[in-house]
């Protein structure tokens, strides 16, 4: 009997298979942060004489409030530095740091085959590379710095096939709507969503590390896609990866690790990647989602309707919106500001918006190409790398009641800041819906003279 992508990663990494259907599983790579890391760190520098199994196999990173906002968060980043300073771990800190689902990936800390966690849910981002990924608890973290081993309970896994090819503006921020919306919030739980199917081979590694990245949304333990020549190409040249003969040699170990062809999976589901459209939450979790054309639905749960201040019926398009965010682990990287950017260049916001890089390096990337001048043009935000907007901890928090479209990936009540209202779309959606003041779509805005499209002064 063949075995899934999922099966084969997770059986080379089986220490000891345990009662049940549990097994220690060895973990290649630990990804740290400074708010859920010094827990770990502190317990095991109290009660196992500050022992680490493996420090060069732990990476450490300041992110979700970089810089601190307060003494509390500063203590938190400091913890953090004091830490990984002392056994010789390799620290992303302010100035060359960014979003840890956004720096691993681009520094090449992550590649096919391989184990990771990372006391942060959206460490399924990184099973874009063909990696078993997984957000833990800080103390099952602690564990797995001091053991490099984490006891798991095995998943299920579920093959999401998606055929054709994403057309029509749509993105991988809407693909990964629509499968969450089709499976059910929470409908993932208990399983490992396996990629497959031409729209998914079609997709670049930033798109396939947006659809991996809200697996989580859906209940699931986390995503994976099978490596290919374009996870090949990402990761060529990147710094944590060898040149030459050795890095050609690992690439050829990649593209050997896929799905069987005979694999069996617990249970599968077939999406349709060409009618995919662009979509936008207007509920309380990201499944409560429908195309921008669309309505909210006329079975919609009245709880969310109370919170997001809606009604069943009601045309999408006529949702006033009070500030956007373009940002997050979801929808921060150099493509993502380039789609946003088109939309901006030329035109104004007419609402309080920010745009949040990845990382550093995708800020000076973005700035070489003069985007960060393209959205200040614009009236927008121009920020330094950060996760503090995306959870409501810093940097864009909302009132109560206020309602913001955001490229991150959660909105369930309380997400951007107490009583705020959330709505979840792709760059060019939030960009758009900035300039219109009210959720709408890229077609709908004017055209600019062929001049100013093309940044040229009149």
């Amino acid at each position: 009997m063949g075995k899934s992508l999922f099966e084969k990663v997770w059986d080379r990494h089986i220490v000891e298979q345990l009662p049940g259907d549990n097994a220690l599983v060895f973990i290649d790579r630990v990804v740290a942060h400074e708010i859920t890391t010094p827990q770990g760190a502190l317990e095991i520098e109290h009660d196992f004489g500050d022992a680490l199994y493996d420090p060069q196999r732990i990476v450490a990173i300041n992110d979700h409030v970089s810089p601190a906002k307060d003494a509390d968060t500063a203590i938190q980043a400091q913890v953090l530095r004091v830490w990984a300073k002392r056994h010789g771990i390799r620290l992303y800190d302010i100035g060359d740091n960014g979003i840890c689902h956004v720096v691993v990936p681009e520094r090449g800390y992550v590649e096919p085959g391989m184990t990771l966690c990372c006391g942060d849910s959206h460490t399924c981002t990184l099973g874009a590379f063909g990696a078993f990924a997984l957000g833990i608890g800080s103390s099952a973290q602690g564990g797995a710095m001091l053991a490099s081993c984490l006891v798991l309970s095995r998943p299920k896994v579920m093959r999401v096939h998606v055929t054709g090819k994403l057309g029509n503006g749509a993105t991988a921020k809407d693909l990964a709507l629509t499968v969450i919306a089709s499976i059910g919030f929470k409908g993932g739980t208990g399983y490992v969503l396996e990629y497959t199917g031409s729209a998914i081979s079609a997709l670049s590694m930033e798109e396939r590390m947006t659809l991996c990245n809200m697996a989580i949304e859906s209940g699931a333990t986390t995503g994976i896609i099978a490596p290919d020549e374009t996870t090949v190409a990402y990761l060529r040249g990147r710094e944590q990866q060898p040149s030459g003969a050795e890095f050609d040699a690992r690439a050829e170990a990649w593209l050997a690790l896929r799905a069987d062809e005979d694999a069996t999976y617990d249970t599968s589901v077939a999406i349709n990647g060409s009618a995919i459209r662009p979509v936008v939450s207007w509920g309380t979790n990201p499944g409560e989602s429908a195309p921008i054309t669309g309505t909210i639905p006329s079975d919609a749960d009245p709880t969310s309707l109370t919170y997001m201040g809606l009604e069943a019926g009601q045309a999408l398009r006529s949702i006033a919106v009070d500030q956007a965010f373009i940002g997050s682990c979801t929808n921060a990287r150099l493509s993502d500001l380039r789609a946003a950017a088109e939309v901006f260049r030329g035109r104004k916001v007419a609402i309080p918006t920010i745009v949040t890089p990845g990382s550093q390096a995708v800020r000076r990337a973005a700035e070489r190409e003069g985007l960060h001048d393209v959205f200040q043009d614009a009236g927008a935000l121009w920020t330094h790398s950060s996760c503090g907007p995306c959870l409501g901890m810093s940097m864009g928090v909302i009132a109560p009641g206020t309602r913001c479209v955001s490229s991150s990936n959660r909105n369930f009540p309380g997400r951007m800041g107490a009583d705020g209202r959330v709505h979840l779309a792709s760059p060019a959606i939030v960009a758009a819906s900035a300039i219109l003041g009210r959720l709408g779509s890229p077609d709908e805005l004017e055209p600019l003279p062929l001049a100013q499209s093309r940044g040229i002064a009149a």
